[in-house]
């Protein structure tokens, strides 16, 4: 992938890594009851001891409150002042650009809530086809996107590229990449209509799993 083809993902990390501090003082450090449900009907999705990958963990709340259930979470960010942040924490934080690294091991569920709008419509059937490769046979996936059409840019300086989906055509690139949907959930916040879906890894894996896990 060349950098021009990454260059309005590259302008909001940046935008991230100046603001990381305080979205991680604006955003509250437990989830709503809405997404808390989601997290427990996802959590109990899942064997005991499931091992989660987390893609765009930010400051660590979710992964903090699906620790509380019984879940191991892999936390990841391309933001590297939120993985600073995480650290500050004690938590063990890594370094994931989806868009350009590779996934080496293969996980029982993946988390990524509130990344999707930030990749451009091109570039989500590769994202979906890594994720599906990263998931074991039956795997399961929650994940978020914002719903609508188009595409925009937000924040004070206009440094958060937004591209929204409907239902219907996001739901076409999830079974394009393997996956299928078995449940739904709908969050409304002024001007962001948010959709979460969880979705299951259907046929043949991608790759063997790697053992090691940190």
């Amino acid at each position: 992938m060349s950098a021009s083809d990454r260059r309005h993902n590259r302008r909001t990390v940046a935008a991230y890594e100046g603001y990381a501090r305080g979205y991680a003082a604006a955003v509250p450090s437990t989830p709503s009851e809405p997404a808390a449900a989601d997290l427990r009907r996802f959590a109990a999705a899942l064997a005991p001891r499931a091992q989660v990958l987390e893609i765009g963990s930010g400051p660590g709340w979710d992964a903090d409150f699906l620790e509380t259930l019984g879940v191991q979470v892999r936390r990841t960010d391309v933001t590297a002042a939120f993985l600073r942040l995480q650290i500050e924490r004690g938590k063990a934080a890594y370094p994931l650009d989806l868009l350009t690294d590779a996934i080496d091991t293969v996980y029982d569920g993946i988390v990524m809530l509130y990344v999707v709008q930030h990749f451009e419509r091109e570039q989500l059937d590769g994202v979906l086809a890594k994720l599906a490769r990263a998931l074991a046979a039956n795997g399961a996936m929650l994940l978020s996107h914002m719903l609508g059409d188009g595409e925009e840019w937000e924040g004070d300086a206009g440094d958060y590229r937004v591209v929204r989906w409907t239902a219907a055509a996001f739901d076409e690139r999830l079974a394009r990449a393997g996956f299928a949907v078995e449940w739904e959930s709908f969050i409304d916040s002024e001007r962001r209509p948010w959709r979460s879906v969880f979705a299951r890894r259907v046929g043949a894996l991608g790759f063997a799993a790697a053992a090691p896990r940190d």
